[in-house]
């Protein structure tokens, strides 16, 4: 079990990210941004900013594991 678990670990860490997307693009479609509010945008921007940095965190930190 552990190795099928170090095997795609990958996975796990893309599971949330198209979580995140999903939602993401329902909101965007549903007009969230149609508004042309500015604190729309800043909420997009943002959490695109925090989710990517988040996200290159943990590939960062799984190649350093690998190349250990």
């Amino acid at each position: 079990m552990n190795s099928f678990l170090k095997r795609f670990k990958f996975i796990l860490i893309l599971i949330p990210v198209s979580i995140f997307i999903s939602f993401l693009d329902k909101k965007i479609i549903s007009g969230f941004l149609s508004t042309n509010e500015i604190p729309d945008h800043y909420l997009f921007i943002g959490s695109l900013f925090i989710v990517i940095s988040i996200l290159i965190y943990y590939v960062l930190r799984f190649d350093n594991k690998i190349n250990s």
